[in-house]
C-alpha cells in the first residue's frame, strides 16, 4: 500500500463538531508541513461551507459564532496498482 493522507478541518458549534475535507496528499511531510501552516497562521486559512451549521445558528450570542478552526491529518491506504 502507498502512503495517502486525508486533509481535514472543521469547526466546534454548539450544535456539534463539524469535518470537512481539505483534499489529500501523497506524503506525510506534505500533510504536516499543510497542518503546521493552518495550526501556525495568524488568521483563519479556512473559511466554514455554506452548508456549515454557523451559517444558520439562531442564537444571537452563541459563542461559537466567531472561532478557530480546528486541523487534523488522517491516514489513508490505497492499495497498490496492478502492473
Amino acid at each position: 500500500m502507498s502512503e495517502r493522507y486525508e486533509l481535514i478541518y472543521g469547526f466546534v458549534h454548539c450544535r456539534g463538531r463539524t469535518t470537512y475535507s481539505a483534499g489529500c496528499v501523497e506524503t506525510r511531510a506534505e500533510a504536516e508541513a499543510w497542518l503546521k501552516r493552518n495550526l501556525e497562521a495568524p488568521s483563519l486559512t479556512v473559511k466554514a461551507p455554506p452548508e456549515d451549521p454557523v451559517r444558520y445558528c439562531k442564537a444571537a450570542l452563541c459563542p461559537f459564532k466567531r472561532q478557530k478552526p480546528w486541523f487534523e491529518i488522517r491516514d489513508i491506504r490505497k492499495p497498490e496498482e496492478s502492473e
